[in-house]
C-alpha cells in the first residue's frame, strides 16, 4: 500500500468525490484574495452581531 493512500476502517462508508466539480480559476483567486476575505470576514461578523443583538432585544 502506498504511504499516501487513505486507510478505511472495515465496515465504514466512503463518499466518492471523484466526480465532484473542481473550482474555477476565478473561484480560486477569490478564495486566496486577502482583501476580499477581510471584507467577507467583517460582513459575516456584522450579520452574526445583528442576529445576537436582535435576539437580545427581544428578551427584554
Amino acid at each position: 500500500m502506498h504511504e499516501q493512500q487513505l486507510r478505511v476502517p472495515a465496515g465504514s462508508t466512503v463518499a466518492d468525490l471523484s466526480k465532484a466539480p473542481l473550482p474555477t480559476e476565478s473561484t480560486l483567486r477569490k478564495r486566496m484574495s486577502l482583501p476580499l476575505q477581510v471584507i467577507r470576514f467583517f460582513v459575516f461578523n456584522a450579520r452574526i452581531m445583528r442576529m445576537v443583538l436582535k435576539g437580545h432585544s427581544q428578551d427584554h
